[in-house]
Order: structure tokens, then sequence, then C-alpha cells
């Protein structure tokens, strides 16, 4: 299968091509020639990617959290810059290695798939089995068995959808990314306004967050003026009425206790179930 997708850049603009070569119960293994082609589409997904292995490639592949990643160690070069992204992938808990560059061409992900040789890897990716001078191609599907008995620890869940238009379940606020982008979330976190800093730049269509008790001087439902100046309708569900941490209770039994005034706006209420707020939401914007 062959998916083509448009990329804007604003240097050049250019078509991206990804091949899926692998599709498994627990995954799939998708190739790419460049990490510029990264979308929400390899969200806990394997990618071999024709760019170099540095940290600002990593940077920006982690951002849609993959499960694994094959990169180029472009010659490993000064200061071993050309695998410098695997420390950033074991943060980000992805697993990640590198392809030896006289065993594939660089900016080339077919020819990573189909040639390539392991150079490096990082812990993540040992423990699943993954070996320097093990074929790419072998190596990717040492990566898909991991995924089978691997603990999912930063998942979400698409609990209702229109189109391209999503209601997305998130225990925290630290596990969206950018595969949530313009989705309405609900969410198991507090309603304090540091939960901005995780959603801002996510141009989300709604979200809907715990109260926690509002708590001295409000401070459980200080985000919701915060949200209003970025223009995302945002609400707060009573405690009382959802385990705080758990989304999928938020969406079951939840009922809103303050909607910030874009929420209200559109008619979003207090005593409102969060499955019709969020539901409302989602048709109205």
């Amino acid at each position: 299968m062959e998916v083509y997708c448009c990329k804007e850049d604003d240097r050049k603009g250019m078509i991206a091509k990804k091949r899926v070569v692998v599709v498994e119960e627990w995954g799939k293994i998708i190739v790419m020639d460049s990490a510029a082609s990264m979308s929400p589409d390899e969200t806990g997904q394997i990618v071999v990617a024709g760019s170099h292995g540095a940290e600002t490639t990593a940077r920006h592949m982690s951002r849609y959290l993959p499960f694994g990643v094959f990169l180029n160690d472009a010659g490993v070069g000064k200061n071993q810059a050309g695998i410098s992204c695997l420390h950033v992938f074991e943060v980000m808990s992805i697993l990640g290695a590198t392809v030896d560059c006289m065993s594939a061409r660089i900016g080339d992900g077919e020819d990573h798939y189909a040639s390539g040789i392991v150079s490096a890897v990082n812990s993540l990716a040992e423990k699943s089995g993954v070996r320097v001078g093990m074929r790419v191609a072998e190596a990717c599907q040492k990566m898909i068995q991991a995924k089978t008995s691997s603990t999912f620890l930063y998942t979400t869940e698409v609990v209702y959808q229109i189109g391209n238009r999503r209601i997305v379940l998130a225990d925290s606020i630290s596990f969206l990314n950018e595969s949530h982008r313009e989705c309405v979330v609900v969410c198991g976190s507090h309603c304090a306004h540091t939960t901005l800093e995780w959603t801002k730049d996510l141009n989300l269509k709604s979200i809907f967050l715990n109260d926690a008790g509002k708590g001295k001087e409000n401070q459980g439902i200080s985000a919701l003026p915060a949200y209003d100046k970025f223009e995302v309708p945002a609400a707060a569900i009573d405690c009382m009425t959802a385990m705080i941490g758990h989304a999928r209770d938020a969406w079951e039994t939840g009922l809103i206790s303050v909607a910030n005034g874009l929420a209200s706006t559109l008619g979003v209420k207090t005593g409102m179930k969060v499955q019709d707020a969020a539901k409302s939401l989602l048709n109205s914007l």
C-alpha cells in the first residue's frame, strides 16, 4: 500500500512518499525517505526513514510518538552527531536504532529497509532484541514482537468521531501530542492553568478537565480563562462525578461544574453530562 501526502515546506514545496510495507495485528512498518513526512499516522508504529540520525531529527519525530524508529547514522561523525538521535528516543520511550551509511543510501527509506544494517541501538531497542549487525527488516520484526508484550502507558482513545472530527479520551494531559491536533479532548487531569502548556500548540477544538475540587483560590479551574484567551472552549468536570486521572469515567459519568466563556456561549452549562457537552461542541465547531 502506498500513501502519497503533500507537505507544505516554506523553502521548497515537496511531495513526500511513504509506503506501508508490513501490516500486522500489533502495528505497521512504514518506510519514508524523510522524517519530514511524519504525521499522526505514524503514532505507535515502526518507522524506517532515510533521514540522518541527529538530535534534531529525533525531536521532530518524537512529537508523533512512534513505537520504534530507524535513521541513517550519517557516518556517525564528529561528536557522534549521526547517532545522537538515540538518547532522545530513549528519553521519549521510543525504540531507536541507526543504519550503517555504507549499507543504505541516506535519504532513501526503501534502501534502508531492503539493504540496511543496524549500526547502533538505544537500550530500549536492545531489550527488544535489536542488535548491531542485524538487517533492518529483521530488526523491524523484533520491534513488532516487542509491541505485543509492551505496556502502553501513554494511550489515548478515540471515543466518538464524525468524519475527521474526533473526541479523544486521555487520562493525563501529558499524553497529548501532534496526533491530537484539532480534537475535542476529555482529560483526567486537573483544570489548573499549568495544563495550558501541554495544549497551547495543538489548536484543540475544546477540552474538558477535572475541577479537582476547585480548591484554594479556585486553582483547580484556573485554566478556564486562559483557554478563553487561546479561543478554546473549555469546561471543568465535577470531581464528585468523575474520578480524577480517569478519562473514561469522566466520559461515562462526569458532569460539568464550570464552563469558560466560549463554552458557555456554545451552550455548555453547569450540570450537563460531559458526553453530551463534548458531542455538542464537536458538532458546533
